[in-house]
């Protein structure tokens, strides 16, 4: 029965912590921002040919297939047009100013599954965006301000906290797993388990080091020290990530700290920005804080609510 027990009290600690959840914090807010920052650095400064370029085995109409069609970038045409490109541009500046998070969550939403469907060369980042952006439309729901940057707003609804609160627990089991993933996948790959990983990494023609930096980290990684450190430690760092957005909520700003190591290195290193930008927003989110408890709990409210609504229908 121990593990019957055990599961029960992690419900009964999560059903108390609602009431210290705070469904109007800034905090979304800047996340989304840094995410919607990175999707419109790809948008503006890349070229329509080279978002939408040719890859061999694929016709453009196949981005625009079944149910591809409803990306943005598909409005009106059987293929990725350019019109598509200025609305998801206008779409991330909204969501940058903080105009109506609540409504403007589901158009970020859009602009993320748009881009992952329809541009013939994502970097991955854009995958990330996907879940996280369609997370973000429940993190969002108790936040029913105008402006998502001004710090007072109406009180939202118990069962509104509920489903921030949940949405937010769902985006970090889901960094959690991609971090895990990513750091034991490693372990099959002989570079990566042997140490020499990062050797090769930094002098690969097209995303290696350049630069001061690429040169200090070329010579680093010219020890077989240096090299083992920086990739066993590339494992060891996202294990570490991954455990710590699985810990209570106090824990979680290491997480965020590891993740904006982590990507910082690699975008300095290997150019990945808009990626590095996707998953230090989304970090930025899941790494939610709580409240000092004050007064009833939502869930003490929750379930008054339930009374009252079934003594009104007896």
């Amino acid at each position: 029965m121990k593990p019957v027990q055990d599961l029960r009290d992690v419900f009964n600690t999560l059903a108390r912590n609602l009431d210290r959840f705070d469904g109007q914090s800034v905090r979304p807010q800047v996340g989304r921002s840094i995410i919607a920052l990175a999707q419109l650095m790809t948008l503006a400064m890349t070229s329509w040919p080279n978002l939408t370029a040719d890859v061999l085995g694929r016709s453009p109409e196949m981005y625009c297939a079944g149910p591809r069609g409803i990306s943005l970038f598909c409005l009106g045409s059987s293929t990725p047009n350019e019109t598509g490109r200025w609305i998801a541009i206008a779409v991330c500046v909204l969501v940058i100013s903080g105009i109506s998070p609540r409504w403007t969550s589901i158009l970020h939403a859009w602009v993320a599954i748009s881009m992952a469907v329809s541009l013939s060369l994502p970097d991955g980042g854009e995958a990330v965006a996907v879940f996280s952006c369609a997370l973000l439309i429940g993190v969002l729901v108790p936040n029913g301000r105008v402006v998502a940057w001004i710090p007072a707003g109406p009180t939202p609804r118990p069962v509104l906290t509920a489903i921030g609160y949940a949405a937010s627990i769902a985006l970090c089991l889901q960094l959690a797993g991609i971090y895990f993933e990513s750091g034991l996948a490693k372990l099959a790959v002989p570079d990566w388990s042997n140490g020499s990983a990062m050797y090769y990494i930094v002098r690969d023609p097209m995303f290696g080091g350049v630069g001061l930096i690429g040169a200090v980290i070329t010579a680093v990684t010219a020890h077989p020290l240096g090299t083992a450190l920086l990739t066993w430690g590339t494992i060891v760092g996202e294990c570490c990530i991954a455990v710590a957005f699985l810990l209570p909520h106090r824990f979680k700003r290491y997480g965020l700290i590891g993740v904006i190591i982590l990507h910082a290195g690699i975008a300095v290193i290997m150019g990945l920005w808009s990626f590095a930008l996707v998953m230090v927003g989304t970090a930025v989110v899941a790494s939610y804080g709580l409240v000092p408890p004050t007064g009833q709990s939502v869930a003490d409210r929750l379930a008054g609510a339930d009374v009252a609504r079934e003594r009104s229908t007896a």
